[in-house]
């Protein structure tokens, strides 16, 4: 989309700020990344918007893969600087414990909990898949297209994450 006005790109940037921002907010966990990489986003996008083409994507579904790579860039940097970072899995309140005293909430609890940890201790792509697809119930190609990989990949990715995640619950004593 060669030939866009800064007022043309500025209401896209509207239309798609708060998707881009509650993306990288659900990926990294901290408000203040997620400003700052919503803004990197734009700012790239803006840079390389000749290469959009809203033939293969929404400009929101490119925005986000821009921000994926960021995060990650960002993710890989803060990684090797301070020896571990991680996807803040506490922002996925579908995996929130819950104070209850009935035994079967706390048997649910007591999973819910070993189900954080274990997708906490996932490896990138597959936490972000499993956070992408099975929480926020994303399609297979809304996975695929915000995390810029193929559908394929994703299905693999997911069946490798499924497969790690039974190991660590059965190692924690819940079997499947």
């Amino acid at each position: 989309m060669q030939g866009l006005s800064q007022q043309e790109f500025s209401t896209l940037y509207e239309s798609c700020r708060n998707t881009v921002y509650h993306f990288l907010l659900k990926l990294s966990g901290n408000p203040e990344i997620a400003e700052d990489l919503t803004q990197e986003t734009f700012l790239k996008a803006f840079e390389v918007m000749d290469r959009f083409d809203p033939n293969r994507g929404s400009f929101s579904s490119w925005s986000c893969t821009i921000g994926k790579n960021l995060y990650f860039k960002h993710f890989n940097r803060t990684k090797k600087e301070s020896g571990n970072v991680s996807i803040n899995i506490e922002n996925f309140p579908e995996l929130s414990d819950g104070n209850h005293d009935d035994p079967l909430d706390l048997e649910k609890n007591s999973i819910s909990s070993a189900l954080r940890e274990g997708v906490s201790s996932l490896p990138e792509p597959e936490k972000s898949i499993i956070i992408l697809k099975e929480i926020q119930k994303k399609t297979l190609r809304e996975t695929a297209e915000a995390l810029g990989i193929s559908e394929r990949t994703v299905s693999r990715r997911l069946l490798s994450a499924f497969r790690i995640l039974r190991t660590y619950l059965e190692s924690e004593g819940i079997g499947l």
